[in-house]
């Protein structure tokens, strides 16, 4: 997305005008309006100059405009305010899972002659719980990001998206629990190339849920995580990703299947037994199996975390940390950390040829996985010249639409037949698949 863009504007009419189409056809979906108040910016523009002040802003803008999957509208409606819509969202209670993914884009780094800068503002947010019209939505989010200012907190609801209906909530719970009963969600995965030699060697498997494709699956993993049902989820997925798995052949190299722990997973005392039962129910190699973790998830409570992980892998379970950089690294950190593989958030690889700093980020991750002996896959690699780069720079694996969308299990299956590498030397085409947007 360029600051040229319909939906990358400067004032207040193209939101509300998106807002207003938005609201108008989706009437039973939840749309809710995020405005976005940054916090003595007027002390970077002193520091460093109106020029820089404003190159900033329009990074910031970017990183922004990337929350939300499908980008309706992200606007600078002044100085250092933003508003984007995020339509549509599966309850009103993921709204704090929305507003870290603000705090965290704000806080990301910037290098600023030579030396890192990062912002900090406050989120005010409104909803279409109560059906309202666009201009009263931005009215009640300026309102709740004053509040929110006033109160010195990250983020508030405003008042009237508060009272969202109950009697929506209970439906939602009851979806889901008939979702886990009678098994309807789907595992699609996204392959990984070891770079090298170009060839398939593993699979990230990501849940679908086909009876509500609008809803993004981290939503649905917070919601279900919301419902205390995520143990059950869990077993599900990796049962799940074992069977299906234990049916793709590839005649080059055996494929290792990836399956994601979230947060609450990470505290269950069951856990250890549901994996170790999984492998031996399905006679699985361990060691084709990686359970990954977010950098975040694990800081929550780093003893614990650590202590879990390592007994996962002592079964010989591969294990990897994901979104690698969004959270808050030390060397201190990496001393004890019980990995071998580290995944680098895609927002760096997304960047690298447009901005040095993300660049450098890239490399930094790359020089400490060697460091450590720890394998490291690049995330959202979507061309040629992406891969070509990550190559060159010594990278182990790449994933991403460039490569491949995540697809069904027998798809999957049949794009691993169907793969081919080209031979060396030759100046052939990657297979590269269109992506899927």
């Amino acid at each position: 997305m360029s600051p040229t863009d319909s939906r990358y504007t400067t004032d207040r009419q193209p939101p509300l005008a998106a807002l207003t189409q938005r609201l108008a056809v989706s009437r039973d979906q939840l749309t809710v309006l995020a405005l976005v108040v940054l916090s003595k910016f007027s002390q970077i523009n002193q520091r460093y100059g109106y020029a820089t002040g404003d190159q900033i802003l329009a990074e910031r803008h970017r990183d922004l405009a990337k929350i939300p999957k499908n980008p309706i509208c992200c606007a600078r409606i002044e100085g250092d305010k933003f508003a984007f819509i995020i339509s549509p969202l599966l309850n009103i209670q993921l709204i704090p899972l929305v507003a870290k993914k603000i705090d965290d884009r704000l806080r990301t780094s910037i290098k600023i002659d030579g030396k890192l800068v990062s912002l900090e503002g406050c989120v005010g947010f409104s909803t279409s719980a109560n059906p309202c019209s666009a201009e009263t939505l931005l009215l009640e989010a300026e309102a709740a990001a004053k509040t929110a200012q006033t109160l010195g907190v990250r983020y508030h609801v405003s008042e009237a998206s508060s009272t969202h209906s109950a009697k929506q909530q209970i439906v939602l719970r009851q979806q889901v629990s008939d979702a886990l009963t009678e098994k309807t969600f789907e595992l699609f995965y996204q392959p990984q190339i070891y770079l090298p030699d170009l060839t398939p060697r593993g699979a990230e498997s990501l849940i679908r849920w086909p009876a509500n494709n609008d809803i993004d699956p981290e939503q649905l993993i917070a919601t279900i995580e919301q419902f205390g049902r995520m143990d059950e989820l869990f077993s599900w997925v990796i049962n799940t990703a074992l069977r299906e798995s234990a049916r793709w052949t590839h005649a080059q190299q055996s494929i290792t299947t990836a399956v994601n722990l979230s947060a609450s997973c990470l505290r269950l005392p069951e856990l250890f037994n549901t994996i170790e039962s999984s492998l031996n129910l399905w006679g699985a190699d361990p060691s084709r199996l990686c359970i990954e973790v977010t950098e975040s998830t694990i800081q929550q409570d780093l003893d614990q975390g650590f202590k879990t992980l390592s007994r996962i892998k002592e079964l010989g379970v591969k294990i990897s940390i994901d979104d690698f950089g969004t959270g808050y690294s030390s060397l201190e950190y990496f001393k004890y950390i019980p990995a071998d593989e580290l995944k680098i958030d895609k927002s760096f690889i997304l960047n690298m040829r447009d901005s040095k700093v993300d660049m450098d980020i890239v490399k930094l991750i790359l020089d400490w996985g060697r460091r450590f002996n720890l394998a490291i896959v690049a995330e959202g690699v979507e061309d040629q010249e992406s891969l070509a780069i990550l190559q060159h720079l010594g990278c182990d694996y790449a994933q991403g639409y460039g490569i491949s969308k995540a697809l069904p299990s027998e798809e999957f299956n049949r794009w691993l037949a169907n793969y081919s590498v080209p031979a060396v030397g030759e100046n052939t085409d990657l297979p590269i698949r269109e992506a899927d947007h």
